[in-house]
């Protein structure tokens, strides 16, 4: 199976950990006098994850970098990750999901070159609003 992000094939799954978990946004609950409780709520739920993909093609792992350098430009731009039928990145399984990249400007980290010319790649994510 493959995995799709950005327009760009990697032809491998993603492995676990998988921990996608989503965050409330702009929600506020305080207790009141009379011991109850008030919840404000004006937000929506943000997937946070982390994808991990080990032993990808150095071929494949150099044009998912450029993709994320030049298109996705760090975390300007959104994109889609196409999971495989099995892979649940927060929306259930399979369900592609619309990201932002969410390392921040940098990619250290992201690309770790093994031997033999492979990379063990980690794209931290959230859903795009």
């Amino acid at each position: 199976m493959s995995m799709t992000i950005g327009g760009i094939t990697i032809n491998r799954n993603p492995v676990y950990p998988l921990d996608p978990y989503s965050v409330r946004w702009n929600q506020k609950s305080v207790d009141t006098a009379d011991a109850g409780r008030a919840t404000y709520d004006n937000g929506p739920n943000v997937i946070y994850g982390t994808l991990l993909l080990k032993s990808v093609a150095k071929s494949e792992g150099d044009a998912l970098k450029t993709y994320l350098l030049s298109t996705a430009i760090f975390g300007k731009s959104s994109f889609v990750l196409s999971p495989p039928s099995n892979t649940d990145l927060g929306k259930g399984d399979g369900v592609n999901i619309t990201v932002f990249y969410n390392g921040g400007n940098s990619l250290e980290g992201v690309f770790n070159l093994i031997p033999p010319r492979l990379y063990d790649i980690a794209i931290p994510y959230r859903e795009a609003i």
